[in-house]
């Protein structure tokens, strides 16, 4: 197999193919901004929680916005952490957040272009590049058009793998190093990811230990030292969440069913993907084989879900991103094969590869085009939440519609009453509840919001209450006589 030459020379690049990686990284942060080309806003309610996330710690808060309760990192700390020093140094608003995951699209695509070009080789690495930038987004699995911590998976991922397959000219012991550190960062920074992580680790290690070959026998100890330890050191992420929910909280809830795989992310690269799953199943390389049973136990996740409604361990909805990344990276291999077609003429593979992977490009950016996202808020609710940061005191609760509250606190860094929660939480949806039913009643009910310390309302329905001054377009202040 290709990989059989790793470490014997080093690939040289033709211009043509750095033009074609540049075009690659273009083309991805074309896809990635599209979105925001009339809109200048984060496009997810994750990506609003998240930056509102970075605020809290960068400014030390000890109150959650959201909740009013004790303020917690949660599962994804180091992702939070990282968000937070981006914060804290070069302190972005909401409209500047929005080019951060061009910036991750980037690095996952130069991820597994180095990742591949170790593996198999450059054509290799080129398209599976290329398949990276075209991975679909959308509001239920994520996708690099979001500033969401799945996306850390195309990054993480490969690199991790490059450790783990001593992919690089480093030392074992600086390998087995940096294998650690990436994934007890991942198992801090995002546990989905760190799931399918795990699962490929997990399964090397396996395919090390039941090994006859004395070399691989000793690799299937480092890798279990590596997998416990990082286990092990994560542990304080996780164990009030076990404490709390015990083997509930590795199942899951979802009430959206999405369509089968070669609807999201195409039926071409799914054609290869199969071709080069088959192609690669004829090597008795421990490092494929990893690779394929990842993929296959990312597909089963998908499909016990879509069958039968169970989730286990990995959220159905976050399995995806993941998938696509190992799919590419397969799907490669089957793309490549083309070229090996000689009849019924020399270029015949070449001039078939270079249309399909047209056709790959035309349909896959014709899709991401066309996807819709919601939009939370629009330019007047920005240059009024941002009124209010300016114009009221920071210990303020705000009632507004409580999908615009999600958004609320990371421009006016301020507290809200009510926020519609990510699940059916019946804490959340009760107070969701009572902040529709004010607004239904023209704002009526003072008394509702003396015993919820409500101070400020913001409303796009007229407020009939003669104890709420409209200071500012919807924008009313509590004032008592």
């Amino acid at each position: 197999m290709p990989n059989n030459r790793i470490h014997k020379r080093r690939e040289k690049f033709q211009k043509k193919e750095v033009i074609f990686l540049i075009s690659i990284l273009f083309l991805a942060s074309f896809l990635t901004y599209y979105p925001h080309l009339n809109y200048p806003y984060p496009l997810h309610v994750d990506e609003w929680f998240h930056i509102t996330i970075a605020k809290e710690i960068s400014l030390g808060k000890n109150v959650d916005w959201y909740s009013g309760e004790k303020f917690t990192f949660g599962l994804e700390r180091a992702w939070h952490l990282t968000l937070a020093s981006i914060q804290k140094i070069f302190n972005p608003n909401v409209k500047q957040w929005i080019y951060f995951p061009i910036f991750i699209h980037i690095l996952a695509i130069l991820s597994v272009f180095y990742f591949s070009l170790k593996l198999f080789g450059k054509k290799e690495a080129l398209i599976s590049s290329l398949l990276i930038a075209l991975i679909p987004s959308n509001v239920t699995i994520g996708g690099p058009v979001f500033l969401i911590p799945v996306n850390l998976s195309l990054i993480f991922i490969p690199l991790a793998l490059t450790f783990a397959f001593g992919l690089t000219n480093l030392k074992p012991i600086f390998n087995y190093l940096a294998l650690l550190s990436i994934t007890t960062f991942i198992l801090y920074a995002h546990p989905p990811t760190a799931i399918a992580l795990l699962t490929t680790l997990g399964i090397y290690f396996l395919l090390n230990f039941f090994s006859k070959d004395k070399k691989s026998k000793n690799k299937s100890k480092i890798l279990f030292l590596i997998i416990s330890l990082s286990i092990l050191l994560s542990l304080p992420n996780y164990l009030q969440e076990i404490q709390k929910k015990g083997l509930e909280s590795i199942k899951f809830s979802f009430w959206i069913y999405l369509k089968e795989i070669p609807y999201i992310y195409g039926f071409i690269p799914t054609a290869f993907f199969i071709l080069g799953f088959y192609i690669l199943s004829q090597t008795k390389s421990k490092e494929l084989w990893a690779l394929l049973l990842s993929s296959l136990f990312l597909i089963f996740n998908i499909s016990l879900f879509a069958r039968f409604g169970l989730n286990y361990l990995i959220p159905y909805q976050r399995t995806y991103i993941p998938l696509f990344l190992l799919m590419s990276i397969i799907a490669s291999i089957g793309y490549s094969k083309l070229l090996e077609i000689k009849k019924p003429l020399k270029n015949f593979g070449k001039i078939l590869l270079l249309l399909l992977l047209i056709a790959t490009i035309y349909f896959s950016v014709e899709r991401n085009l066309k996807t819709p996202y919601y939009h939370l808020i629009d330019d007047k609710d920005y240059e009024n939440f941002l009124w209010i940061k300016e114009n009221s005191k920071e210990d303020a609760i705000v009632l507004l519609d409580p999908w615009k509250a999600r958004a609320f606190p990371a421009i006016a860094e301020r507290r809200v009453y009510a926020v519609m929660p990510f699940g059916p939480d019946e804490k959340y949806l009760n107070l969701v509840e009572n902040a529709n039913k004010f607004f239904a009643q023209k704002c009526s009910n003072t008394t509702f919001l003396i015993e919820n310390n409500i101070s400020i309302v913001y409303s796009s329905v007229k407020c009939e209450n003669e104890n709420l001054k409209e200071v500012k377009e919807n924008i009313y202040f509590l004032e008592l006589n």
